[in-house]
């Protein structure tokens, strides 16, 4: 009797089995087996993530990469392994009297999106001393078209992955990041200190800032910074369309401010919205905002106050730009 009561009872299980339907004991192994798989295939994809993450950081082209080396002072020497031999050809031409102090200037950039990432990746090029970098923001794949960012890179904060790219490039360039909204109410005196205290030595503030953002208010901010600290500041801006953009150099006290610039709105961001961009004319603006920012500092060339760029009709317009009398009674009147 008992044999036969075992028998049934294999074949009932044997038959659940069959079917997919069990019950009991052996439905809850079932269970838990399929649990364990579900978990070692999420712990298998999260380590695969976190080696793909490591890999990146560690090498972006394979093992066999070159990094580079800091070097301690610019040489004019003619050789293929002096990364500085083109750029200090500027001097040995008379172009530039001094170019070796370009590592005595910080720069505090503004919006790292299309037209800062070209600006901050030129600068670092050509060897500035410090660049600081501000940005809220984190990497979608929408950024491809215009940035350097890489796809595996979405959700990275732009200001880390930016940071880790241009520090390679140039190791001698020593970069600050700031993962913030600038023109926060509570972010703003954090801004105006870590401009003022800048420098290469910790002390003093930043050379210049360049701002690469479209909206007005954080424009609007930094201008106000800049003016409370008497710093010279390049605004860079592509237009809705893409179609143009311009690179005025605001210099309080001595030039107009942005009353005088040709872009005062834009698109805001939300749903189903969004402006224009094509990399050329964020490049183009780029190199603009970078050039500009070089011949004020290095004293060569003529400095453009205001140049404005049209894809459309291949024109290039620069003029001078004065300040408004207002502002200027506004910031001479106590308590204003």
């Amino acid at each position: 009797h008992n044999w036969r009561q075992l028998l049934g009872t294999d074949r009932a299980v044997c038959q659940q089995m069959s079917t997919g339907f069990m019950t009991g004991p052996a439905a809850d192994i079932k269970v838990t087996t399929s649990d364990l798989r579900s978990q070692v295939g999420r712990i298998q994809n999260q380590v695969k993530e976190i080696q793909e993450v490591v890999r990146m950081y560690s090498s972006t082209t394979g093992p066999r990469r070159v990094r580079r080396v800091k070097i301690q002072e610019m040489s004019a020497e003619v050789s293929d392994s002096n990364p500085y031999s083109r750029l200090m050809a500027l001097k040995t031409m008379g172009i530039v009297k001094n170019y070796e102090s370009v590592r005595d200037f910080s720069i505090a950039v503004v919006g790292i999106g299309g037209v800062g990432v070209g600006v901050v990746e030129m600068l670092t090029r050509c060897g500035i001393g410090k660049i600081i970098v501000y940005d809220d923001d984190t990497i979608e794949l929408a950024n491809m078209n215009k940035m350097f960012y890489r796809p595996e890179q979405a959700g990275w904060n732009k200001t880390m992955a930016c940071r880790h790219y241009c520090s390679e490039l140039n190791p001698d360039t020593v970069f600050e990041v700031h993962n913030m909204d600038i023109a926060a109410k509570d972010n703003l005196s954090k801004f105006k200190e870590t401009l003022a205290a800048g420098g290469l030595d910790r002390k003093s503030p930043v050379s210049l800032v360049i701002g690469c953002v479209d909206s007005m208010p954080t424009r609007q901010a930094i201008e106000g910074v800049s003016a409370e600290l008497q710093l010279p500041y390049v605004d860079a801006v592509c237009g809705d369309d893409a179609m143009s953009g311009h690179v005025q150099l605001i210099i309080p006290g001595r030039t107009g401010g942005l009353e005088a610039s040709p872009m005062k709105s834009h698109i805001a961001k939300q749903p189903g919205v969004c402006a224009a961009s094509l990399p050329t004319t964020d490049s183009i603006v780029a190199g603009l905002a970078a050039q500009n920012a070089l011949k004020y500092l290095l004293g060569f060339g003529e400095v453009a106050f205001l140049i404005s760029y049209n894809a459309l009709t291949n024109e290039f317009n620069s003029r001078m730009t004065y300040p408004d009398p207002r502002k200027l009674a506004m910031a001479g009147t106590p308590g204003s």
